[in-house]
């Protein structure tokens, strides 16, 4: 087709010429156009700031790219808000081939555009980086919520405080609480529990005192603040005294499983560390204090019947030094049934009472009721001086079938707060 128009051309002589200026024409429009588009000279790109994200934060952002490694860069822009907010970050050359952090303080909370440009000392600039990212503030503030308590108390036998808390929504971000309190030698002191945590011990907390508290929360995975609840106040209700555990201090052999120190190799002998009265050796009169019961745990014993004679004056004590002070003797783990006259009791001296004698002599003492399998009886009393006592058991039972057994015992120091 291009041979015939040609042909045609060369044919008719007249039209040669009229199609050569048109030519002409066109080709110097385009020349125009293209010396308008480079009249200052050809376009140079710089290279872009590489592997941006853009981290939430409360009332900003923080930018983070890495400037690549074309050593014309001087400078980074980021805008924003249609352009009409930015920010500068010089770039120097130990900054080459290197990742930057930057906040970017945005008073607006939502998401929000960027763009980012990097430059060179002539102003030629790379091209756009466009990225996104979300700002948190006043209103995703005010929907947070301090984590509640269920109940905080002191107990009164360990001294420890704790606190119990009700579950959150994970969704609203939330991943601790913190707790300030004031510890017993009146210091100030804050810890932390995780939201997967319902109860935390204060075991030196300030009896009767306030805990201050504020619940944690990340908006997203990638936020680079922490926003926080308001903070709670709750005073702890102290008992009226606190029981310390000084068992280990002053009493040997305790239990829960009592040793033995003599026994028959079956079921009889004497608990270890305790004095047992002879009236309390109703086994051939030689065993009788210590029970390997049911063939698994060491105890405490009173048996009288079931082949055994009645015990007369069965004493099974131990005799110690305490201090000044008011204490709680308990026997714990206590079975027995009714029969015969039966004590806990604690006197001045190196033995205890006659059991006659119990009510008159003790310092104190308490009747031995039964009890069912696993009670607890207390023996409370108060020294006004440092003295030897002898604190234990006392027994007188006929031989019909009477019993009284103990799993351990413990001795406190009660402090009124």
């Amino acid at each position: 087709m291009k041979h015939n128009i040609l042909s045609r051309l060369f044919k008719h002589p007249c039209l040669l010429l009229p199609a050569l200026m048109t030519l002409f024409l066109v080709s110097c429009e385009k020349a125009d156009k293209y010396k308008e588009f480079v009249k200052d000279g050809e376009i140079s790109y710089i290279g872009k700031l590489d592997s941006v994200k853009v981290y939430s934060g409360k009332n900003r952002v923080m930018i983070k790219g890495m400037i690549t490694s074309d050593p014309k860069i001087v400078e980074c822009r980021v805008f924003w808000n249609n352009k009409k907010d930015s920010l500068v970050i010089p770039v120097t050359k130990d900054m080459i081939a290197d990742t930057i952090h930057r906040f970017v303080n945005i008073a607006n909370e939502g998401f929000q555009n960027f763009v980012i440009y990097t430059y060179d000392a002539a102003g030629n600039r790379s091209i756009p980086v466009n990225t996104s990212g979300r700002t948190y503030g006043s209103r995703y503030q005010s929907g947070l919520t301090n984590r509640d308590i269920t109940t905080a108390k002191t107990d009164e036998t360990t001294g420890i405080t704790t606190v119990d808390w009700l579950g959150m929504d994970r969704l609203t971000g939330v991943f601790a609480t913190d707790i300030t309190y004031t510890k017993l030698n009146n210091q100030p002191a804050t810890v932390r529990i995780p939201i997967d945590s319902s109860r935390i011990a204060l075991k030196d907390f300030k009896y009767g005192s306030t805990i201050n508290y504020k619940t944690l929360f990340l908006p997203d995975t990638i936020s680079v603040d922490t926003f926080y609840s308001a903070v709670s106040s709750r005073q702890i209700v102290a008992p009226a005294f606190i029981k310390i555990n000084v068992t280990n201090t002053y009493l040997k052999n305790a239990g829960p499983n009592f040793s033995r120190s003599v026994w028959d190799n079956s079921r009889w002998g004497l608990v270890a560390d305790w004095t047992t009265s002879a009236g309390a050796k109703n086994v051939n009169n030689t065993y009788g204090s210590y029970e390997f019961r049911n063939g698994s745990v060491g105890v405490i014993s009173f048996e009288a019947g079931w082949g055994l004679p009645g015990i007369t004056d069965a004493l099974i004590y131990q005799t110690l030094s305490l201090p000044a002070g008011t204490y709680s003797f308990e026997a714990n783990g206590l079975d027995q049934n009714a029969g015969g006259t039966r004590y806990i009791a604690v006197a001045e001296g190196s033995s205890l009472p006659l059991v006659a004698n119990i009510p008159a002599a003790a310092i104190k003492y308490v009747v031995l009721n039964p009890q069912p399998a696993t009670a607890t009886v207390k023996l409370e009393f108060t020294l006004t001086k440092t003295t030897q006592v002898s604190i234990g058991f006392a027994a007188t039972m006929p031989a019909s079938n009477i019993y009284t057994k103990i799993g351990n015992v413990r001795l406190y120091t009660i402090q009124n707060l």
